[in-house]
């Protein structure tokens, strides 16, 4: 079994999983309440977007 993390960005979705849920497909495990937002305050050196396109650029690269 893999464990992945999500973000649910609509009520719907979140729906869609709990109905997957009920099915025995997947299992909730947690149901996280932390924003990403805040998540991003954690980061020790943010990247501006030129450095994240830069970056990406780099990765499709190799």
């Amino acid at each position: 079994m893999d464990t992945l993390i999500i973000e649910v960005t609509d009520k719907k979705a979140y729906k869609l999983l709990m109905d997957l849920e009920e099915l025995h497909l997947i299992k909730v495990i947690k149901k996280s309440s932390e924003k990403l937002s805040s998540i991003r305050l954690k980061i020790k050196s943010p990247m501006d977007n030129a450095d994240i396109d830069k970056q990406l650029d780099q990765l499709r690269d190799e």
